[in-house]
């Protein structure tokens, strides 16, 4: 029986696990016993990998079937500090889970994030999760967030871009009724402020995450990085999610306004 290892990012966890990724994700959202209910993100994480932060043998070890032949679900390796010891090399595939336990997988692209004008909103999910405003472009946003020179960084981060739409060129004055976010005055507000301080590269919108809501107002994709390296997940065009994984789609889109 196949071994997998995972790095979740809602919760931060490394696990082992002999469930392949869509039942995993299942397992992740929705439990054995389906007592809960919540989205799930995680990466596949090559199996070679190890590491002398870990005690990954002992959780290795104990990654073996149930005496009735099942397979083991989890077995944690750590819940601590896991994204910054692991290298973006190691790092695989994304699967985006549902509150209802679809998964859609997500590869690396081999190409950049697309270039465009004007301001960027992004949504920070792990090691910490605020909501932040910023003129910078996925890469040079990782670049900038985990350099060590600044103040205050992180040693990896793993995020992804929600849409703005007009506002991103002009958030003053462009309609936004078209995106549904709660506090839209807030976020003018954030964003114009960028304006106005053409030295600050970050401006904190909203400092907690609503992982429910989350897939339905991705618009480039999902990114992780650090100083050193760089992957970008593209999300699927509108035409995709509803063609060919409408089922995940139909679930992911299936919340309230934030």
């Amino acid at each position: 029986m196949e071994t997998y290892l995972y790095l979740s990012l809602i919760p931060e966890a490394l696990i082992y696990s002999q469930l392949p990724p869509d039942r995993f994700g299942k397992y992740l959202a929705i439990g054995d016993k389906k007592l809960t209910r919540g989205p799930a993100i995680f990466f596949s994480i090559d199996p070679a990998f190890t590491s002398d932060a870990f005690k990954m043998k002992t959780a290795l070890d104990k990654c073996h079937p149930h005496p009735d032949g099942s397979p083991r679900r989890s077995s944690y390796v750590s819940v601590y500090n896991v994204l910054a010891q692991v290298p973006v090399s190691a790092i695989g595939a994304l699967y985006l889970t549902t509150k209802d336990g679809l998964t859609l997988q997500l590869d690396p692209s081999s190409e950049s994030p697309p270039e465009r004008k004007g301001y960027h909103l992004y949504q920070e999910i792990c090691p910490v999760y605020p909501k932040v405003a910023s003129p910078l472009g996925p890469e040079e946003f990782a670049r900038y967030v985990t350099n060590p020179d600044n103040p205050v960084f992180l040693p990896k981060l793993a995020f992804c871009e929600l849409r703005l739409n007009g506002m991103a060129t002009d958030p003053e004055k462009s309609s936004a009724s078209n995106l549904p976010y709660k506090d839209l005055n807030h976020l003018r507000e954030c964003l114009t402020s960028l304006d106005y301080k053409q030295d600050k590269m970050t401006k904190i919108v909203h400092r907690d995450l609503n992982k429910d809501l989350i897939y339905p107002v991705v618009d480039t994709g999902f990114f992780v990085g650090d100083q050193n390296d760089f992957k970008y997940y593209p999300f699927p065009s509108e035409d995709d999610l509803e063609g060919k994984h409408h089922l995940w789609w139909g679930s992911a889109t299936s919340v309230s306004r934030f």
